[in-house]
């Protein structure tokens, strides 16, 4: 059974994606058809169509909903330790929180990065 409070907050990093997406709109008709998409340091060495500024949102959000496959049925987890048939719905509820924290900090994160690279230069 998965709580309110694990549903609301997974609910964050779709109200992170929404607003990159809706910012992205508003700004996509003055990003250059050409932008760099691979390079370091300064050098850019690979150039792309500017439709790949959507690449991030895609591949975030087949990860958020990785991320809620496993929260939904953290039965199927196979665990490294053993964990007591009393502590076993603490533990379900322990690795969920920690999962919905790292799907936070992933949709941060690559947003972030997306947006420090092209739309800030």
């Amino acid at each position: 059974m998965i709580s309110k409070n694990i549903k609301l907050l997974f609910c964050i990093p779709f109200v992170i994606i929404i607003c990159y997406t809706v910012y992205l709109f508003t700004i996509y008709t003055s990003v250059p058809d050409i932008i760099p998409i691979h390079g370091y340091g300064g050098k850019n060495d690979g150039f792309g169509s500017k439709l790949f500024l959507f690449a991030p949102i895609l591949l975030n959000l087949a990860i958020l909903v990785f991320i809620w496959r496993i929260i939904r049925n953290p039965e199927k987890i196979k665990y490294s330790f053993e964990v007591k048939e009393e502590d076993l719905q603490k533990t379900h509820n322990t690795i969920q929180i920690v999962l919905v924290i790292i799907a936070i900090f992933v949709t941060i994160v690559m947003s972030l990065l997306s947006f420090s690279d092209v739309v800030y230069k």
